[in-house]
């Protein structure tokens, strides 16, 4: 039996309530489920080997610093997530201590998952965008 959290997974009603006010004061829409983000956070549990950097921000204005743990980190419950960065970019590994270092670009990759479970997103540089609610907010993300 799998428990790991899932995206519908915490908070007390004091909190859901803080969320639902956020939302209503703000005319907030949303624009995604738990069924989505469940399938974004297992997709990145899966995977082998590197572990993309995300931050995000709640409806209730706190916004995260950067994390690359998705197993108990991540903001449950996602009810109150007004939108969810990936860092696209990974450190390759040093090829010599003399050789500058290169990265990998993992933006199809990640965009095309992305794509497929339905998220509204964008990618801006090194950061793919989800928002969890309408209308999409530029706050914080790097320049068109």
């Amino acid at each position: 039996m799998n428990e790991l959290p899932k995206a519908g997974t915490g908070h007390d009603e004091k909190m859901r309530s803080k969320i639902r006010t956020a939302v209503t004061t703000r005319n907030l829409a949303s624009a995604a489920n738990n069924t989505r983000w469940d399938e974004l956070i297992r997709h990145f549990r899966e995977l082998d080997g590197w572990s993309p950097s995300y931050r995000f921000k709640y409806v209730t204005g706190h916004i995260s610093g950067w994390d690359v743990e998705w197993f108990y980190h991540l903001p449950f419950s996602f009810a109150g997530v007004e939108w969810f960065d990936i860092g696209l970019w990974q450190m390759a590994p040093s090829l010599g201590r003399l050789l500058p270092r290169t990265t990998i670009d993992h933006t199809e990759e990640i965009s095309a998952v992305v794509a497929r479970i339905g998220f509204e997103f964008e990618v801006r540089g090194d950061v793919l965008r989800i928002w969890g609610y309408l209308p999409k907010s530029y706050e914080d993300f790097p320049p068109a």
